[in-house]
């Protein structure tokens, strides 16, 4: 951050670049005060929600935003989201050095729908910085996607089927975590979500639990995927400090 940005004051903001992502960068009340990567969900940018990091940022945390390009899923092309992965988890190695040099020592994350995703595939040894954090919403990204009429109907389009996007995607949504001793996370959804329902979530926990990692699902009340997102957002400073406690 240069000198003449007042505390809290974006201090980053870049276009869309070839990554397929822009962040921001949002300073804490003290320059070491814990960092949380936050990542939007699918579609949503982060001007839209300034509200919910606004909030965390008042409960004490430094907050790194990052939104993605919508082609992640309209471009009916699965490869994006994996060189979207790819990119995302260099730029937070990168940010995180960053931070750590310049005193910030404890780093989380809340991801909501395409962005828990993301941060699914950037635990354990891919970011071991990474101690804890919230998945809000979570399941079968294949599943998901397919749900969405928009993103289905450009897929089909272009010859893909369920199947086949399931198998193209199969690494990603079963990535090799290596050791998550000591890590605390949780999952937040709602059996009312039609996009990413609470029973999908069970699937993931166990390789987490094997891999060393305490792992808990709280239920919120909402009547969709976008409500079960916003209830988990609104939650997000005493979702984040039970973690932590």
């Amino acid at each position: 951050m240069s000198a003449g940005l007042r505390v809290g004051q974006r201090a980053r903001r870049r276009d869309l670049p070839a990554g397929g992502f822009r962040s921001e960068e949002f300073r804490g009340a003290s320059r070491a005060s814990p960092a949380i990567i936050f990542i939007c969900p699918y579609g949503t940018s982060i001007s839209t929600l300034r509200w919910a990091i606004r909030r965390i940022r008042r409960a004490g945390y430094h907050v790194m935003a990052y939104e993605t390009t919508t082609a992640v899923f309209m471009a009916a092309d699965p490869a994006i989201l994996r060189d979207l992965i790819s990119a995302m988890r260099k730029d937070l190695e990168s940010q995180i050095s960053r931070l750590r040099s310049e005193g910030v020592t404890e780093f989380g994350f809340f991801g909501s729908s395409l962005g828990s995703f993301i941060l699914y595939n950037c635990i354990g040894d891919a970011l071991p910085a990474l101690r804890w954090g919230v998945f809000n919403t979570g399941g079968d990204i294949a599943q998901g996607m397919w749900r969405l009429d928009g993103a289905r109907r450009q897929h089909v389009l272009r010859g893909w089927s369920l199947p086949r996007l399931e198998a193209a995607w199969a690494d990603l949504q079963r990535p090799q975590f290596g050791r998550l001793d000591g890590c605390r996370f949780v999952f937040v959804s709602s059996r009312r979500d039609t996009i990413a329902p609470l029973d999908d979530i069970t699937p993931y926990l166990e390789p987490m639990r094997r891999a060393g990692a305490q792992v808990s699902v709280l239920e919120v009340r909402a009547i969709g995927h976008l409500t079960t997102i916003v209830a988990g957002l609104w939650q997000a400073p005493r979702i984040i400090a039970m973690l932590r406690s």
